[in-house]
């Protein structure tokens, strides 16, 4: 009988393992873990860190190490048809073009890189499985989770309790502060993660399940986060898709105004910055007019187009020390504020193009969506596109490079990557089965 039993008990733990949203689960934790302990090897004034960095670093080691295994525990009980082959050859474009690049460039070390193959293989584990009723419960456990732990962070954060994990200056409801960072690495990262899971738990609530509590909680916890983030173009985004998923709730007749609406809005979400780009060049303010600085890294790319083509430099050689400017904050960043151009120093024109392709293809799904009023997978491939356009949330930051100012790896923003690729791969199953 009790061998019998602990066959029951095996059985239940291994199918819990195998269940895509284990691996949600999974991330999480280590999410929490690997900030926990950075911000406790962090020197601040009056602040004697607990761990050092080797601590952090092997962590982050542990931690990939063991989210990358559990991707080949994940269920396979899905045959691929056409179109899942075409999701999955635009999503691994990026990054196989980018293995080329470095194989190309003798960029051997970074090849080795167990993040680079957890980025790979994701979309791979998670097209390839099925989700039941109780992923569906794990999905929003793990939102709801991260919402909360995010918003206690972020108020230790504000009130200097505990240090934030990048300083960043700005006036705040409160005052003059550095910028929380949440269960991130950066106030960026941060505000558009809350934007995904603001989006994510309204559209739940909105639905009237029976798990409205959690859902409403979601809601009202990312929206602490992202108005103390300090964020103008992320609270702006976040606003304006609330007002999106809002009306495309409540408006039962008009079809098309149904659709335009919500589209129209969010794409001025994304369009803002490139709005407050021109109004600043008009009116005379640099910081309008240069997106925060933002400009003087696009140039740098740009004006040294050629240095990148025909196969970009690799990874280890893109942006070294005082690439773009001899001092100040941009004399040491290690990206130009925006994936595509990012894509095109390492991998050349062919990374660029992968990750236009990328987004034109999900935008384009996500409007499919949208015109069964499933509007979930726009607002978070929005979200994605603003964050990538004005920032790099899909950089990978690999750990135990020489001369990298951040360790980050999976745990800069690839949580959400995985989101992401799970409410596309969600949205697509079920308007299939309406079909």
């Amino acid at each position: 009988m009790a061998s019998r039993n602990q066959v029951k008990n095996y059985e239940r733990v291994y199918s819990l393992i195998t269940s895509p949203s284990s691996l949600l689960a999974h991330f999480l934790i280590w999410q929490v873990i690997v900030i926990s302990i950075y911000l406790m090897s962090r020197e601040r004034e009056k602040f004697e860190p607990i761990f050092s960095n080797g601590v952090y670093l092997g962590v982050v080691g542990l931690a990939t190490l063991s989210l990358t295994a559990h991707l080949f525990f994940i269920r396979t009980d899905k045959k691929f048809d056409k179109h899942d082959k075409i999701y999955l050859t635009i999503f691994s474009a990026p990054i196989l073009i980018l293995y080329f690049s470095m194989f190309i460039n003798h960029d051997f070390k970074s090849m080795q890189s167990l993040t680079l193959l957890f980025i790979l293989l994701l979309p791979i584990a998670i097209w390839k499985t099925t989700f039941d009723k109780r992923d569906d419960g794990v999905f929003l456990v793990t939102i709801l989770g991260f919402s909360i732990l995010n918003m206690v962070f972020t108020i230790f954060q504000v009130l200097n309790i505990i240090p934030v994990a990048q300083l960043n200056s700005r006036d705040l409801i409160i005052e003059s502060s550095d910028r929380p960072t949440g269960l991130l690495f950066n106030a960026f990262a941060m505000s558009y993660a809350v934007t995904i899971t603001l989006t994510i738990g309204l559209v739940l609530f909105l639905r009237k399940s029976r798990q409205r509590l959690s859902e409403a909680l979601i809601v009202v916890s990312s929206i602490i986060s992202l108005i103390l983030s300090g964020t103008r173009t992320s609270v702006w985004l976040g606003l304006l898709i609330v007002i999106s998923i809002i009306s495309i709730n409540k408006i039962k007749k008009f079809k098309y105004l149904k659709i335009s609406i919500p589209l129209i809005l969010i794409l001025l979400g994304v369009g803002a910055p490139f709005l407050f780009l021109g109004l600043g060049q008009i009116m005379g303010n640099p910081d309008w007019a240069t997106l925060n600085g933002r400009t003087q890294m696009w140039s740098c790319v740009t004006d040294k187009a050629n240095s990148f083509t025909p196969f970009g430099v690799g990874l280890d050689d893109a942006f070294p020390p005082k690439f773009c400017a001899e001092s100040g904050w941009f004399s040491n960043l290690r990206h130009p504020e925006n994936m595509f151009l990012l894509a095109f120093v390492e991998s050349g024109p062919l990374g660029f193009v992968a990750y236009a392709v990328l987004f034109i293809f999900a935008v384009v799904k996500s409007i499919a969506a949208l015109n069964k009023r499933v509007i979930l997978p726009l607002a978070i491939t929005l979200i994605f596109l603003l964050s990538n356009l004005i920032y790099v949330s899909l950089f990978h930051y690999l750990p135990f490079l020489p001369d990298r100012p951040a360790d980050r790896g999976l745990f800069n923003f690839y949580l959400f990557y995985l989101i992401w690729v799970w409410v596309l791969k969600e949205s697509k199953d079920k308007l299939e089965k309406k079909l």
